[in-house]
């Protein structure tokens, strides 16, 4: 479980140490710091990339090889990103950086799928996300102590080594948890068929969309808060990535406290409370915002918001793979790339937000995840759904 869970870790730290360095991005490549943070744009359209073709193709040929090929990928892109000398090379580079990053996860998501079901799912869910879940706010701090010792270009050979390692790892203990009897087709008539037999599923669609107005709301603080630390809070570089893992450090204790309640709580109920406490904590960002409250009540209703965001990670993923274990993979693919889809399409509206006022992300917030409590009741229907055991 732990080798599965380290698989996940490339995905965020792709993403997170990146964030405090973007004006140092910017200077290195003679471009705008804006430009360089739509880079989070390129890397989340290869992440839907990525989960798209990875979970369909690890039913098909088993999990083990789609993994290899991932890790191996990886540490290609990461050097690629680390010798970008243009914009162009550097948004490739992040692309595939999301593309292979993906591969790695949806497949690790699977693999536990495989192994485990109902409650028993959720709790290794939790479980891997204890290794891979550290590098939430591992990341962030890396990413500000990075200018002491190298820089952006030496984060992509450490990530490269990284995926190096892992790969070494993988093929000397990782097995292929998926046997060959319950491989499925490869043609891509039958992937298609797949995906569109899994969305007609109300409860699986259900949760897609919901999801999707998480990832929204989560990107609207990835995208903006590094600006928004700075104007109008006054909080240098180097100290954003120290807030940064505070708030990833929430989400991990709410992933952990997330899958630890399902044992009372039924998990669609946990998602229910998780999508609350996330509105709640929008509406207190624009409240802050409107009456231009000290920097506590920004730093205090973000740390909310970012905690209800890892409360719903184990039971969304849990719900969407455990009543489809022959398609596993193929479930939690389309779980990851209805996010990653609605991130990039919302790449140009988080460019016209406010970049120096919580105000936007805050209604963001508010708005988005009030349509995910909306999407709960009136298609997943919680009080319908089986028990989950």
């Amino acid at each position: 479980i732990l080798l599965i869970g380290a698989l996940g870790m490339l995905q965020p730290f792709s993403l997170d140490p990146y964030l405090p360095n973007i004006p140092f991005i910017a200077h290195d490549l003679h471009a705008q710091a804006t430009l360089i943070a739509q880079n989070l744009t390129f890397l989340t359209l290869g992440i839907s990339a990525g989960t798209v073709v990875a979970g369909p193709m690890s039913d098909a040929i088993g999990r083990k090889l789609p993994v290899l090929i991932a890790l191996a990928g990886y540490a290609a892109a990461a050097l690629l990103t680390a010798n970008a000398n243009s914009v162009e090379v550097f948004f490739t580079g992040r692309t595939l950086q999301g593309f292979f990053a993906a591969c790695a996860a949806v497949v690790a998501n699977a693999m536990l799928r495989d192994m485990y079901q109902g409650l028993l799912l959720i709790k290794a869910l939790a479980r891997s996300i204890l290794l891979m879940g550290s590098s939430w706010f591992i990341g962030p701090i890396f990413g500000s102590a990075l200018q002491s010792f190298t820089n952006w270009r030496g984060l992509g050979y450490i990530l490269s080594a990284l995926a190096f390692a892992l790969l070494l790892l993988t093929l000397w203990k990782l097995p292929d948890t998926m046997s060959k009897e319950d491989r499925t087709k490869t043609t891509a008539k039958d992937v298609a068929k797949r995906f569109l037999e899994l969305l007609k599923d109300r409860v699986f669609l259900g949760l897609v969309m919901i999801q999707a107005t998480i990832s929204v709301a989560l990107f609207s603080y990835l995208n903006l808060s590094p600006f928004i630390y700075q104007t109008p809070y006054g909080i240098g570089p180097s100290q954003i990535g120290f807030f940064m893992a505070i708030n990833s450090g929430c989400s991990y204790l709410g992933a952990q406290f997330g899958a630890a309640i399902t044992k009372r709580i039924r998990p669609q109920y946990v998602l229910l409370g998780s999508l609350i406490l996330g509105a709640v904590a929008g509406g207190m960002m624009i409240v802050t915002a409107i009456f231009q409250l000290p920097v506590w009540a920004f730093l205090i209703s973000l740390a909310l918001f970012i905690l209800s965001f890892g409360i719903s990670v184990t039971p969304i993923m849990g719900l969407a793979m455990d009543s489809h274990p022959e398609e596993a993979g193929t479930a939690a693919a389309i779980i990851a790339v209805a996010g990653t889809v609605a991130t990039t399409i919302a790449g140009p509206y988080y460019a016209i937000l406010s970049h120096t006022s919580p105000i936007g992300m805050g209604l963001t917030q508010f708005g988005f995840l009030s349509v995910g409590i909306i999407l709960l009741f009136a298609v997943v229907r919680p009080n319908k759904m089986e028990v989950m055991k």
